[in-house]
């Protein structure tokens, strides 16, 4: 599920949206509460009670509270609550024009041959920022006229107190990664491979003629369009079924198969196993 449009329809009154911003907090006692789904713009989660685990590609990251991170556009993420304690957060969703506008006003320069590889920076709250991260909270009670605008001036403020802090180097890194402009072909492939879509239908949604789709599709990932997805879908479902225990004919659908069996026999062609093994 797109976050956002989840945000917007079950948790309305706790959420600010803009033009370029969505704020919203987010809270449930639910015990292993898990959600899975797609990151629509550059994002920050503040996480003031409670602890989730992200489960990723690149591995599990557990963010407790006094933790915060930052995760880039078109990722899709299963997260899940852990322990007894009510989990509470603040979303901050921004798109990639504001994102480019924060980080130009920086006290440094972007290294474009520096890019972070990770799509998740993770950093603790020191008493600064944690007083940033509050007054944001309080924006949702009043919901203020003006509220792009200040939500924007205190998204700068937490940027400058990251580059004051221990985690300045990190967070240089993962800027360079934050400002690729990812509302490209890019971003929209590894946005929607799951989408039962032809090459065509993938071309004209992404606005693109047919053969202008697959001339930079190849230029991208010096790959065919067909081959690249359903590389992206077996290893997806793979990750599915290994790290989040998916049964394989769940899996198989999560990622676009319209049947088990096609799935198993591409599965077992790639992996040169069948998707129930494990080690």
């Amino acid at each position: 599920m797109n976050t956002v449009e989840y945000l917007i329809e079950n948790h309305r009154d706790d959420t600010i949206v803009t033009k370029d911003i969505v704020l919203a907090k987010f809270c449930t006692l639910e015990n292993n509460h898990k959600h899975t789904a797609i990151i629509p713009s550059n994002l920050l989660n503040i996480v003031y009670s409670g602890t989730k685990v992200l489960h990723t590609v690149d591995g599990d990251i557990q963010i407790s509270a006094g933790e915060a991170f930052f995760m880039t556009k078109g990722e899709y993420i299963m997260s899940e609550v852990i322990g007894d304690e009510e989990y509470e957060c603040l979303l901050i969703f921004f798109d990639h024009h504001l994102t480019q506008q924060l980080i130009a006003d920086l006290p440094f320069k972007l290294n474009s041959k520096n890019i972070h590889a990770k799509s998740i920076f993770k950093f603790s709250l020191d008493v600064f920022l944690q007083n940033t991260a509050g007054s944001l909270k309080l924006y949702l009670k009043d919901k203020p006229k003006f509220s792009d605008d200040l939500i924007s001036l205190k998204l700068k403020e937490l940027m400058l107190l990251l580059l004051g802090s221990k985690s300045r180097d990190n967070f240089i890194s993962f800027c360079n990664n934050l400002t690729l402009d990812k509302s490209d072909l890019k971003t929209f492939m590894e946005s929607n491979f799951e989408k039962d879509l032809t090459i065509e239908e993938f071309a004209k949604l992404s606005g693109r003629s047919h053969s202008g789709f697959k001339n930079e599709f190849k230029s991208i990932f010096n790959e065919t369009p067909m081959k690249w997805i359903l590389q992206k879908r077996l290893e997806k479902g793979k990750f599915l079924i290994h790290e989040l225990n998916y049964d394989v004919g769940t899996a198989a659908l999560s990622v676009g198969f319209k049947t088990h069996a096609h799935f198993s026999r591409l599965y077992k062609k790639h992996f040169h196993q069948h998707p129930s093994h494990t080690d």
